[in-house]
């Protein structure tokens, strides 16, 4: 059985597919669980969700930035995917580290969402930072996803955001978005299938 790749190995990873996605001026916004814990409280995730707004004439670039077998990547699968607007992915082989990248969904939220990015420096040894979704916007996605799952790891991860950043989210902005959301404007933001299993 494989073993998991290790935080390093994913922030390796990690590190480098943003930095293509910079390269190309592809705009980018971090979620899901490594948002989560880089604004809240740690946990172990085993890959990272990127919300991308990646056009059809980026796809050939993109996938020349990661040559086979040092990568797994489907130029085929990244167009269908972006045609179809579910998630792909980018895998190191050798590590098993993983980043999903999910074309940006059209629903209202999420593209308001995306709109209220935060260049974060999340690796402060290695000068390593990155667009991230606000934390009231990864907040508002992991409520969703644990409403859609029932799963634990989502609450804990809104109660890590919400203790460690209380002072200085917009607790206005959170109020709002509540109000309005029916529960499907967040999933894109909680990470990839975390509204479906648990996961993110």
């Amino acid at each position: 059985m494989l073993q998991p790749p290790s935080p390093d190995e994913l922030a390796d990873l990690f590190a480098y597919v943003v930095s293509i996605l910079e390269r190309l001026s592809i705009p980018y916004r971090v979620v899901g669980g490594f948002a989560a814990i880089t604004y809240g409280e740690p946990r172990l995730t085993l890959d990272v969700d990127i919300v991308v707004d990646m056009q059809h004439r980026h796809v050939d670039s993109f996938v020349a930035a990661f040559p086979i077998p040092e990568y797994t990547i489907s130029r085929d699968g990244i167009v269908d995917s972006l045609t179809r607007r579910y998630p792909f992915n980018v895998i190191k082989p050798d590590t098993g580290a993983k980043v999903d990248l999910v074309p940006l969904p059209l629903d209202p939220y999420t593209r308001a969402a995306f709109g209220r990015q935060q260049h974060v420096i999340y690796d402060e040894i290695k000068g390593r930072g990155a667009d991230f979704a606000t934390a009231e916007d990864v907040l508002l996605a992991k409520l969703s996803a644990y409403q859609k799952t029932g799963s634990e790891k989502h609450l804990r991860d809104a109660r890590g955001i919400l203790v460690t950043q209380w002072g200085r989210l917009d607790l206005g902005s959170i109020h709002r978005w509540a109000r309005l959301w029916d529960g499907r404007y967040v999933a894109g933001f909680a990470g990839n299938s975390a509204a479906r299993n648990g996961r993110g």
